[in-house]
């Protein structure tokens, strides 16, 4: 799927369900009807995972209890990534879904992955809010500290970094 479709659906779900951007990530998930467990579980390969649960509900499993609030937001907007564009929740494909189906990376990084990761970006800083704060906070020099943008989205600043990237208002 084209990184600008995947932008475009993840920002106008953001619209519709986390219309406060006060409210948090792990509340957000509560009032869709899904449930977080936290796990130190050091077994696991990756930051999380997501399963459909029965009566269309779903879990997002949080591995490492270490993580950063910023880390903790990018991963559960990565899952919501897969709920949306890989399980279709809310659609007639999400209720073929199976009971128990879960989207883990288990150490590969593939299309998936990058399509969950683009739409946590997009979910988390919108092109125009991000504009925005960019040309608000550039200095003289036409340089940019992506803390300022990471504090602002409560994401990391490699998280903010790459998402000006993608974008094209920063150079790789």
């Amino acid at each position: 799927m084209e990184k600008e479709l995947i932008w475009d659906i993840a920002e106008s779900i953001a619209e519709q369900i986390r219309p406060d951007r006060g409210m948090t990530m792990r509340n957000l998930i509560t009032n869709i009807g899904g449930e977080i467990l936290d796990t130190s579980n050091i077994f696991e390969l990756s930051d999380g995972s997501i399963e459909k649960l029965p009566n269309n509900n779903f879990r997002i499993l949080l591995y490492n209890g270490n993580a950063t609030l910023e880390r903790e937001n990018f991963t559960i907007a990565h899952e919501l990534g897969h709920l949306f564009l890989h399980m279709g929740f809310g659609t007639e494909r999400w209720e073929n879904t199976p009971v128990g189906k879960i989207f883990n990376r288990n150490g590969n990084y593939d299309e998936i992955e990058m399509e969950a990761n683009q739409f946590a970006a997009a979910f988390l800083m919108p092109k125009e809010e991000y504009r925005n704060i960019l040309y608000k906070n550039v200095d003289n020099n036409n340089i940019i500290d992506t803390r300022i943008i990471a504090e602002h989205f409560e994401v990391s600043r490699e998280a903010a970094s790459n998402r000006g990237k993608w974008l094209g208002y920063l150079k790789w």
